[in-house]
């Protein structure tokens, strides 16, 4: 029983960044140091490198994604035109995640690894990607017409292709707080962080082409949007415009280089 509960306390200590007496003892100066860890969980599979700046203070830097998911389904064509060759199209959405990150930890404990963080996450704005699978305007339409959302036309390109996008923010700051040290005492560490980042209101963004035949990136929003608009298509951007912020929750296993 003693023994299941020194290991016990190991454990918890290297999941909550208490330091055993079996950690090496070593000092943090500005960049004497140097981490790499690799992390999963909510804000996808993430990679970056580790240096300290004070006793107090470290800084990370590296990437984070999503695998490509791809998800399809059928939306119908508000039109009557003879433009059109079919009343529904199938609709092929991609997630699209990749991120750039710069965190920067601080150690309010002393020889704890209880963390503040603060930084931001930078790049991908459209986080999902839309677009047809299927022709369904006239080959002579191609580049001209392509399918009414709300009173903005989404214009196809040179293929017949239209492409909607839900966009965020490219810059989103960041916020949370952890327990593990980015760079270990010991040679491996695990750490945990749970925050928060704030990518805006999410919108839809695709060329559009006015009456005038003028074409330009639009950003459609929730009250653009009219009933003739898919219900599908209604229903979940007014859902995603309510969502100005992204749960961070992931599991860090770090090693220390030197």
């Amino acid at each position: 029983m003693k023994h299941m509960k020194q290991l016990l306390f190991v454990a918890l200590a290297a999941m909550f960044g208490i330091q055993t007496s079996q950690a090496q003892e070593i000092e943090y100066g500005l960049f004497n140091h140097v981490g790499a860890g690799i992390s999963l969980g909510t804000d996808g599979i993430g990679f970056d490198v580790a240096a300290p700046i004070t006793e107090w203070a470290a800084v990370r830097a590296g990437l984070s994604f999503f695998p490509k998911i791809k998800y399809d389904d059928d939306a119908e064509i508000r039109s009557n035109s003879k433009s059109f060759t079919k009343k529904k199209v199938n609709i092929e959405g991609e997630l699209n995640v990749c991120d750039f990150k710069m965190l920067f930890d601080f150690y309010p404990i002393k020889n704890s690894g209880f963390h503040l963080t603060a930084g931001a996450f930078i790049g991908s704005k459209k986080l999902v990607k839309a677009y047809n699978t299927e022709e369904f305007l006239a080959r002579d339409e191609w580049g001209v017409s392509g399918i009414m959302i709300g009173n903005y036309r989404v214009t196809s390109d040179k293929n017949g292709n239209c492409q909607a996008n839900i966009e965020v923010a490219g810059f989103k700051p960041y916020v949370g707080i952890g327990f593990g040290r980015a760079i270990p005492k010991s040679r491996i560490n695990v750490s945990c962080d749970l925050g928060v980042k704030f990518w805006g209101k999410p919108c839809v963004g695709a060329v559009t082409t006015t009456d005038f035949g003028e074409k330009k990136y639009t950003k459609i929003h929730y009250k653009d949007l009219t009933k003739e608009d898919d219900e599908d298509l209604r229903d979940g951007l007014k859902t995603a415009e309510k969502i100005t912020l992204f749960p961070v929750l992931n599991i860090r296993l770090t090693g220390r280089i030197f």
